[in-house]
């Protein structure tokens, strides 16, 4: 997941390789946001006997709609970096590697962060709670980034990655659902917006108790149409970003979000999701001051958000053995657990951040310049 976009918001011709396009600050600041959420709502399930979050439980408590927000976020990122992206095999061959390079090598360490976490255990007698988490069929649906298409029963090993894989087939479709979008009109791309939303409340109204928790089995269709509205609104933005100001609709996006949550569907929480990130990028494309950006930090939370969201399972499976071995209940102890499952999660997020994503970010980008061609060709 990217959340750099060109400025202004408009379609634009492709950028050079050497001039890659600016980020808006406030989408960067939502990934933390969407990731934090995520983060509190797992927490909530160690500590739900303790109530650590008194009346704000029921918000937590759907926290993996986080999810959801990545979803439409990726939509909407990658139509604005990618404006005219073609069809054509080289086009899409050069796209398909930079989405993997995003993806990938945090995706590749935690595996073998994990995979040494078993192995030292089994060797100091401590096996797993759960062994069919950590199978071989498992071990390696999970390397080839398809436990997120319907192939897997269980959450197994890095579980969180099925996100992760969901956006992988959204890579793999993005030339061709991008193509056919850009051949609608603005206004058209507007009116395909309640259609998705239809198609939302279809699956949420499938899944039955499940609403839109929907995670190794029938991802992909809670991830495709959130994916096609993120590209809509890009599609749209130049036209809808002229009839309301972007601070307004960051406003009533969050509003919409409180009262779904308390007395609607998992749809129409997504719905408030995507009103927020629409008032953020009809704010920048105003370009107004930042909303989330003026906090300190949460740039740089936004910037680790990914890394963040990768490292709780690690963290997870070591809290569970440190527990075990104490003979106690995190949920006899909320406060600890929670200060120090976050501190694990945010240093070992930084450590991929710095030692990982980074790294092949910066290799990416001197491929690229070796192989651009030089200034007037």
């Amino acid at each position: 997941m990217e959340f750099a976009v060109p400025a202004p918001i408009v379609a634009q011709e492709n950028f050079a390789p050497r001039d890659p396009p600016p980020r808006i600050d406030d989408l960067t600041c939502c990934r933390a946001l969407f990731a934090g959420w995520v983060f509190l709502y797992h927490l909530n399930l160690q500590l739900f006997a303790a109530n650590p979050f008194g009346r704000a439980a029921l918000l937590v408590r759907h926290g993996y709609l986080g999810v959801d927000g990545f979803f439409v976020l990726s939509g909407l990122i990658l139509a604005h970096v990618h404006p005219r992206l073609g069809l054509s095999w080289a086009e899409m061959r050069l796209f398909w590697a930079r989405r993997l390079l995003r993806i990938y090598p945090v995706h590749l360490a935690v595996i073998l962060l994990l995979l040494l976490l078993l192995l030292g255990g089994v060797l100091a007698g401590l096996a797993p709670r759960n062994p069919g988490q950590f199978g071989a069929a498992e071990f390696w649906r999970n390397l080839l980034l398809v436990h997120g298409w319907g192939l897997s029963d269980r959450w197994a090993w890095n579980y969180p990655s099925w996100s992760i894989s969901t956006e992988w087939a959204g890579y793999l479709a993005f030339p061709l659902l991008w193509a056919w979008m850009r051949r609608l009109s603005a206004s058209q791309a507007a009116m395909l917006l309640p259609v998705l939303l239809a198609a939302l409340m279809a699956v949420e109204w499938r899944a039955g108790g499940m609403h839109l928790n929907l995670s190794f089995h029938g991802a992909l269709g809670r991830f495709f149409p959130e994916f096609l509205a993120g590209m809509a609104l890009a599609r749209a933005a130049p036209r809808l970003g002229e009839l309301a100001g972007g601070r307004v609709v960051f406003g009533l996006g969050c509003t919409w979000i409180l009262a779904a949550v308390f007395g609607g569907g998992d749809a129409l929480v997504v719905a408030g999701l995507f009103l927020v990130l629409a008032g953020l990028l009809f704010n920048a494309q105003q370009e107004k001051a930042p909303i989330l950006a003026r906090v300190p930090g949460f740039v740089f939370l936004g910037t680790v958000s990914y890394a963040f969201y990768m490292s709780f399972a690690v963290v997870e499976l070591v809290q569970a053995v440190f527990w075990r071995l104490l003979a106690m209940a995190p949920a006899e102890h909320p406060f600890f657990f929670s200060v120090l499952t976050t501190a694990l999660t945010l240093g070992l997020a930084v450590a991929l951040w710095r030692g990982v994503e980074r790294p092949a970010q910066q290799c990416w980008g001197k491929l690229i310049h070796l192989a651009a061609p030089p200034p007037g060709r």
